[in-house]
């Protein structure tokens, strides 16, 4: 009986050091992964919140970039498999501009200061803002 208490209280334990620290995947891994693109290391992270409201949660990353990083990052949009040359943004992304891949709608697209990501995946949203003037990355991830 002693030893099914200490296994309990093990158990318990553990499952609390996980929600305590907050366990994910890094921002930067993260937003690589579903952006399709290589976020460099060398950048300085400005924000990198986690929001939980119950089942939902929201995260903000936003990265100032060098010449460098930022040459680096655009490269990588470039040849993202969800980059589409053929189109613009001005305000917001339409539905026909998204390219879907692996049942996953997305697009990188240029904008006037730099490049929009955007995605339509059910109850998961991604979004992430390039401006290549004042060298800002941002990256939003919404699950609702």
């Amino acid at each position: 009986m002693k030893k099914i208490h200490i296994n309990i209280f093990f158990v318990g334990f553990i499952i609390f050091l996980f929600i305590q620290c907050d366990y994910r995947t890094p921002s930067r891994v993260r937003f690589s992964k579903v952006c399709d693109i290589e976020i460099p290391k060398t950048v300085e992270v400005i924000r990198d919140e986690y929001h939980n409201v119950w089942q939902d949660y929201a995260i903000y990353y936003e990265i100032k970039l060098t010449k460098e990083s930022q040459d680096n990052l655009t490269e990588s949009i470039r040849k993202s498999k969800f980059y589409n040359p053929k189109i613009f943004i001005n305000e917001y992304v339409t539905e026909d501009m998204f390219l879907e891949i692996d049942s996953f709608k997305a697009v990188w697209a240029e904008t006037k200061n730099g490049y929009m990501f955007k995605n339509e995946l059910g109850r998961d949203n991604y979004q992430a803002l390039i401006d290549t003037v004042s060298r800002i990355a941002k990256f939003q991830e919404m699950h609702d």
